[in-house]
């Protein structure tokens, strides 16, 4: 029981230190002390502790040896509109270059990537990568592949950070399915068009957090 009470309050921890951030109330270069945050969030140190270590994952906060925990820099809202335009640009023309080397094993592949992530599991979004770059990688572009990671990279935290609902990823998945659809078929138009309304459905989940987080109680 205590160890479920422990997860609950360090859970609680990390959604308020990340809205924290987001909203820019922690400002990038700030550095999060234990005592401090103990105090503003009522919250004891090892859940908030531990909150602050799956931060770091995130990419939102580095801790840093003797320095402690420092916040880092997310991209703003604007930033993020410019990198997901860059994202479907990019990202459809490698799909288009991969659609004349793609072969039936990698199609085979892609199958069992999507049959995977039918079952909605926690790294969902880790297979919806690796999905992406199965097939990007059949371009035979690697330096614009490169560039695609870094653009995946830059918005990271926040793909990561939310946890995706069901529908959500019921929705990536049946977007995943008509992708390989389309790559069976060698439909050029329907793989530009279903990779594009791909990208953009995680940038609607990204809107919906931003509106949820700077929404100010009446």
């Amino acid at each position: 029981m205590e160890t479920i009470k422990s997860s609950m309050k360090s859970l609680k921890a990390y959604e308020i230190i990340r809205d924290m951030i987001l909203r820019g109330e922690k400002l990038p270069g700030s550095r999060l002390i234990l005592y401090d945050l103990e105090k503003e969030l009522n919250i004891g140190r090892g859940p908030i502790r531990e909150a602050l270590m799956r931060l770091d994952r995130t990419g939102l906060i580095k801790n840093i040896p003797y320095k402690g925990a420092i916040v880092g820099t997310p991209p703003t809202q604007k930033e993020i509109l410019h990198i997901y335009d860059l994202r479907i640009d990019l990202e459809v023309k490698l799909g288009v270059e991969a659609m004349e080397n793609i072969t039936d094993n990698d199609i085979l592949k892609l199958e069992d990537l999507h049959a995977a992530m039918q079952k909605i599991p926690k790294n969902h979004h880790h297979i919806d990568n690796n999905f992406h770059f199965l097939i990007y990688n059949a371009s035979n572009l690697p330096q614009l592949c490169n560039i695609a990671r870094i653009l995946r990279e830059s918005v990271e935290s926040l793909l990561n950070i939310y946890r995706r609902e069901k529908v959500h990823c019921v929705k990536f998945n049946k977007e995943h399915g008509l992708i390989i659809e389309a790559l069976k078929k060698q439909d050029l138009e329907e793989l530009k068009k279903t990779i594009a309304i791909n990208i953009e459905s995680g940038l609607e989940i990204i809107k919906e957090t931003y509106a949820t987080i700077v929404r100010v109680p009446h």
